[in-house]
C-alpha cells in the first residue's frame, strides 16, 4: 500500500512516518510530503514537496505519489485567521478534490483537533459534542473537519477525522504547554535561567504522546473494513485522562528530583478553556487502539531531547 503524508517533515507527521515504516509484513510504502524540501529524508521514504495552496503543485503531488490511503497532516496552528483558513480549510479542500479526480479510491484520514469542541460541557468529550471552538485555530480546524466529512456525504469519498487532543511527546517544540515547560526546566539545569516563566497553572489538558497518535491514526488509516467502520466519522484521540499544569510541573520535579519556582502574571490571562478530557471509547472499540505512554514516561522521553547539547 502506497501511503501519501502530508506534512510528514513535522512533528506529528515525523512520528507517523517512523509508525508507518515500522509496521511488519504490510508492505507499506510511504511518501513524506513537505512543503519544503526535507534535507535528509529517512531512508526508505520518498519525498515530495508541493504548495498545498497551489491547485496545481497539488494535482501534481497527488499524480507522482499515487497514494492507496492519505494521512494529511500538513497545516498550521499559528497566525491571523486568514492564514490558518487557508493552510487548515483550503489546502484541504485542493487535496481532496485532487485526489476525487487522480486517485478517487485513496482513503484519507484528515487530522483535526480537539480544539474544535472548545470549553464543551460534556466531560469527557465525545464526537457528538458540539464543535464550539474557542479561537481562530480551533475555527479553522472545525471548517477543516466539516469539509472532510462533507466530501463524504456529497462525494462518497472515503475520508475521516482523527481528532487528537493535547499532543506531547519527544521533540515537541516550546511552543506549547509542555514543550515549553520541558524546554525550561533543561535550561534550569544548564544554568541558563533559575525559575520557570508561566502564564498560569491551573487548565487542565488531556494530554496525548504524538506517538500514541500515530498509532491510532495507521489503525484507522490501514483499517481492512475502512470504508464500513470508518469513513464518514470523527474519532476523538485522547489518553481519557486530564492534568492540569500544576500536575505537569510535579511530575517534571519527582522526574528530576528538585523542585522549582514559578513566576506567573500579576494579571493572569483569560483561560478560554479551562478543561478537556476525551472520550476515546469510539477509536479504541473500532481499531483496537489504547494509549502506551504514561504522561510521566513522556514527560521523561521529552526531557531526554531537550538535555542534547
Amino acid at each position: 500500500m502506497r501511503v501519501l503524508v502530508t506534512g510528514g517533515s513535522g512533528f506529528l507527521g515525523g512520528h507517523l512516518t517512523r509508525t508507518l515504516r515500522s509496521l511488519p509484513g504490510m508492505g507499506v510504502e510511504v511518501i513524506c510530503h513537505a512543503h519544503q524540501t526535507v534535507p535528509e529524508p529517512a531512508a526508505g521514504v520518498t519525498v515530495l514537496r508541493a504548495d498545498l495552496l497551489d491547485q496545481g503543485e497539488t494535482d501534481l503531488l497527488v499524480r507522482r505519489a499515487s497514494p492507496d490511503a492519505v494521512a494529511h497532516l500538513a497545516g498550521r496552528n499559528r497566525g491571523s485567521l486568514g492564514q490558518l483558513l487557508e493552510a487548515n480549510v483550503v489546502a484541504t479542500g485542493h487535496l481532496l478534490e485532487s485526489l476525487r479526480s487522480l486517485a478517487p479510491g485513496a482513503r484519507v484520514v484528515v487530522a483535526g483537533s480537539s480544539a474544535e469542541y472548545g470549553a464543551s460541557s460534556q466531560d469527557p468529550i465525545t464526537e457528538s459534542a458540539p464543535l464550539l471552538p474557542a479561537g481562530n485555530y480551533g475555527v479553522a480546524k472545525a471548517a477543516q473537519d466539516l469539509l472532510a466529512r462533507a466530501a463524504f456525504r456529497v462525494h462518497g469519498q472515503p475520508v475521516a477525522v482523527a481528532r487528537p487532543f493535547n499532543l506531547i511527546g519527544p521533540g515537541q517544540s516550546p511552543d506549547f504547554v509542555c514543550g515549553s515547560i520541558v524546554s525550561q526546566v533543561a535550561a534550569i539545569e544548564k544554568g541558563v535561567c533559575d525559575r520557570l516563566q508561566l502564564d498560569e497553572t491551573g487548565s487542565r489538558r488531556d494530554f496525548v504522546d504524538s506517538r500514541d497518535v500515530a498509532q491510532a491514526i495507521s489503525l484507522l488509516l490501514l483499517h481492512p473494513e475502512f470504508a464500513g467502520r470508518c469513513a464518514g466519522k470523527a474519532f476523538n484521540i485522547g489518553s481519557g485522562r486530564s492534568h492540569s499544569v500544576a500536575e505537569v510541573m510535579m511530575h517534571l520535579e519527582r522526574i528530576t528530583g528538585r523542585s522549582y519556582q514559578v513566576d506567573l502574571p500579576v494579571t493572569p490571562p483569560p483561560v478560554a478553556v479551562p478543561t478537556q478530557r476525551s472520550d476515546n471509547r469510539l477509536i479504541m472499540e473500532t481499531t483496537g487502539w489504547c494509549p502506551s505512554f504514561s504522561l510521566t514516561q513522556s514527560l521523561t522521553d521529552m526531557l531526554a531531547v531537550a538535555r542534547r547539547p
